[in-house]
């Protein structure tokens, strides 16, 4: 019996699951915004999408997600797009069903976190300063006002 040669298998197997998981979370616009040539405010536009565009989510990068939308490919504010269940006319999306294996509960409702563009560089050579630390003492509270307050909104008495 002749041996198989399992290699373009193996290869074709992984360039669909490239290709499956490039641009696998569906998401949309929350207001209308730039779609840039590279994840950076002072990137070229290539288009500006409306808000509700829909737009398929590849790679995260830093607080850009990478897209593709009927308007083109590039690049937009990660607080700019909401994300959605995934689910596609036979059920969930191959990533969606894959993320989920493992979890026992999932919420409907995802949340994206953004980052306000500080870079390693920027946060070491940060500066302390002390007019802008001096402004926060106007929210300080003492520790009983702490608790009156989170009584009145309902918060159980904290443990000692």
């Amino acid at each position: 019996m002749k041996p198989v040669n399992s290699t373009p298998m193996l290869l074709g197997g992984l360039l669909l699951s490239t290709a499956l998981f490039a641009y696998a979370d569906p998401g949309q616009t929350t207001i209308a915004t730039d779609l840039k040539s590279s994840p950076d405010a002072n990137a070229s536009t290539v288009s500006q999408l409306p808000a509700g565009q829909a737009v398929q989510i590849g790679t995260r990068q830093g607080a850009w997600y990478q897209v593709k939308t009927s308007q083109g490919e590039g690049w937009v504010r990660m607080l700019n797009v909401r994300l959605q269940s995934g689910t596609a006319s036979g059920g969930e999306s191959t990533l969606s069903g894959l993320a989920a294996l493992g979890k026992a509960t999932r919420s409907s409702t995802t949340v994206a976190t953004g980052v306000r563009g500080l870079n390693r560089k920027d946060l070491q050579t940060a500066q302390e300063d002390p007019a802008e630390v001096a402004k926060l003492d106007q929210y300080r509270v003492s520790a009983d006002e702490a608790r009156q307050f989170g009584q009145a909104g309902g918060l159980p008495a904290p443990r000692r």
